[in-house]
């Protein structure tokens, strides 16, 4: 989350989470490459996680195209190799437009679909609001309704995104999300299910040369059963 520096990068990231209630800490990593061209840009990244004393490995690839000068499409596919933290697959896709004298409005809806390693399923519809403000400041607000199957567990969430950019050295970024989960696997054997949670994200990125960032995030989440709390440390090379 701790974007806002235009250019091509790869990254580097190590983390590291409390949780509380005998669940298990969560650590891992995870690198990210993004390459933009005049109207794409392709994202691509690799994510091992240990959580809930099980590890897993995902991959994910991005690509966006800037149909116009309003007009875009984002699409999305991550793939995890069983585990029962990580989904085994998952497909987003977004449609955007930005409206405004100076495109300063943007709009977004799409869709998501997530499979679960056994037979949970979700079927999301989701959209946004952006305003891009005067001063390299972005605000952003949107929402996910969730269908959850089997037993058509209906679950919705809303988030709000903060982004300042006051130099081209500097990211500075806030993210807050709330509302309903329709389920969460914890193991093989246990899968949380019909639950409220929140999670506020705080993110800084600082470039110390023309090539060379480092990033710091901190991360909290709380539901009914766990509280989760750590930071992400990463290394960005720009290009």
């Amino acid at each position: 989350m701790a974007g806002g520096l235009p250019g091509k990068w790869s990254e580097v990231n190590i983390f590291s989470q409390s949780v509380t209630n005998q669940f298990g800490d969560w650590s891992g990593g995870y690198a990210r490459v993004v390459m933009p061209t005049t109207r794409n840009t392709f994202y691509g990244e690799v994510l091992a996680l240990r959580a809930f004393g099980s590890q897993g490995v995902q991959l994910g690839a991005t690509h966006r195209h800037d149909w116009s000068d309003r007009l875009f499409s984002v699409l999305g596919v991550n793939l995890g190799d069983g585990a029962p933290i990580l989904p085994r697959l998952r497909s987003d896709g977004q449609l955007g437009i930005r409206l405004g004298d100076r495109r300063q409005w943007q709009l977004t809806a799409g869709g998501s679909y997530v499979k679960s390693p056994f037979e949970l399923y979700d079927v999301a519809a989701t959209g946004a609001v952006a305003w891009f403000a005067p001063r390299m400041l972005v605000l952003e607000v949107g929402g996910r309704y969730n269908a959850s199957r089997p037993g058509d567990i209906r679950s919705h969430r809303l988030h709000g995104v903060a982004i300042l950019t006051p130099s081209p050295r500097r990211s500075l970024s806030a993210r807050i999300i709330g509302g309903s989960e329709g389920w969460q696997i914890v193991t093989s054997q246990t899968t949380l299910q019909r639950f409220h949670s929140a999670e506020l994200a705080l993110a800084w990125r600082e470039k110390l040369s023309s090539t060379w960032a480092l990033s710091v995030q901190g991360d909290r989440y709380t539901n009914p059963f766990y509280t989760r709390t750590g930071v992400t440390l990463g290394l960005a090379r720009y290009w």
